[in-house]
């Protein structure tokens, strides 16, 4: 969705993966081999000497973010993330949630005109970081019993943390929600396909999203470091088409959501 914000809608665009060591994004952008040690890591923001940094270090973002060959900006995960969130449980609690959300008040808003999180599966001090600073929660989801459990608990988690952290994210008018839900991995012709997307439709009627079929072009392209948007036409299934088509018509929704908040 952030190469089709960029290359579709024109946008400025950049992507901060916050998922520790498995930096998922780097991966499908080709990027693997660059980033190991990254100069001025993300997991840096969540630090104490932050502040310092950034005012003491010429063109600090311009070290952070990597050029991806799709359109948007990279900023990658980095082995330092785990103990960032050990030093967040420290912070207090008004200050402990929103330092993300500063970064890119304060780094990011004149540069880009979106920024895309990729999330820890796991509710931590980073991943509730990227929550706040987010406000509108995009989560795929696969057909299985599993899946829908932990779709169900992170509404929960959601409306948990609008309750429990009221005082904060009213200071910030911050409302973080599941804003959509994308059926993936959907095979048209399955019985078991058609009633998932079904049952999300019915279970999330705001939030359903165009379903992305499942395709063997996603995973071939993601071993070459690329999208299903670096394809031409015939390089693509039908099935991919279907999924490049998806994609294009949830980012319209999405962007069309988010210019309305």
């Amino acid at each position: 969705m952030g190469v089709a914000a960029a290359r579709e809608h024109g946008l400025d665009v950049v992507l901060i993966d916050l998922s520790g060591t498995q930096n998922d994004l780097a991966t499908q952008f080709g990027l693997g081999d660059s980033i190991e040690d990254p100069d001025a890591p993300i997991s840096a923001v969540f630090g104490d000497d932050w502040d310092f940094i950034a005012e003491n270090i010429p063109d600090i973002v311009d070290r952070m973010v990597y050029e991806t060959a799709e359109g948007p900006d990279l900023i990658p995960s980095d082995s330092g993330l785990s103990g960032a969130d050990n030093n967040l449980a420290s912070a207090p609690v008004e200050e402990r949630y929103l330092k993300l959300a500063e970064f890119v008040e304060t780094h990011l808003t004149d540069r880009y005109d979106l920024v895309i999180f990729d999330l820890p599966g796991k509710e931590d001090n980073v991943s509730l970081n990227g929550i706040f600073a987010a406000e509108h929660i995009v989560t795929p989801l696969c057909p299985g019993k599993f899946e829908r459990r932990q779709l169900e608990n992170l509404r929960e988690d959601l409306e948990s943390i609008r309750d429990e952290l009221a005082d904060v994210l009213d200071t910030r008018d911050v409302h973080p929600h599941l804003a959509m839900v994308i059926p993936t991995m959907i095979t048209a012709r399955t019985k078991q396909s058609a009633d998932f997307v079904e049952e999300i439709e019915a279970a999330y009627p705001e939030a359903a999203a165009e379903p992305v079929a499942k395709s063997q072009n996603i995973s071939n392209l993601q071993g070459q470091g690329k999208t299903l948007f670096a394809a031409t036409d015939d390089e693509l299934y039908a099935t991919g088409k279907r999924a490049r088509d998806a994609y294009r018509t949830n980012t319209a929704t999405l962007l069309e959501a988010i210019s309305h908040d």
